[in-house]
């Protein structure tokens, strides 16, 4: 069997000291590992439930609309907030682009069936404003267009509703 040399005392020194640095090492990254994993639980059982901010949607509705009839929209409000409903545009059939002034009753409902029932209303003329406000909860709502009289002829319009 073959013998082993012997070390000298600086290499068995140098040998012990490196050992004993390893050591030290390997005890210090396990002692943080520990420390880590135990920083990941809490005796806290609660939840925290992420806040869902829902920003304004604008939808058009846009159609023709008869003497003596009406056309309705259907819309989803996700949480609380006004709607803002405007009468964007009105114009003549027979002759496309041409604007109209004339007034057309609007209102903002709920759905029923293959209509609106309708919770507010106004009569309205075209404009870049929103003349229907209305406090809405979320749910499924609707917005009607329709003939107050004064329709001679058919049109086309479009309406512009801008909710939470």
């Amino acid at each position: 069997m073959a013998r082993m040399p012997r070390m000298s005392r600086v290499s068995a020194t140098c040998a012990s000291q490196w050992i004993g640095r390893f050591t030290l090492a390997s005890l210090l990254a396990g002692a943080c590992a520990m420390a880590l994993a135990a920083c990941g639980g809490s005796s806290n059982n609660s939840t925290t439930t992420p806040t869902v901010t829902v920003g304004p949607q604008t939808q058009l509705f846009e159609g023709q609309l008869n003497v003596g009839g009406s056309a309705f929209y259907s819309f989803t409000v996700q949480a609380t907030g006004d709607a803002d409903v405007m009468l964007a545009s009105v114009t003549t059939s027979n002759v496309p682009g041409t604007s109209s002034t004339v007034a057309l009753g609007l209102a903002v409902g709920t759905p029923l069936g293959t209509d609106c029932t309708i919770t507010k209303a106004l009569v309205a003329t075209a404009a870049l404003q929103s003349p229907l406000v209305a406090n809405l909860t979320p749910g499924i709502y609707c917005v009607r267009v329709y003939d107050v009289g004064a329709l001679a002829t058919r049109v086309n319009f479009a309406v512009r509703i801008v909710h939470t």
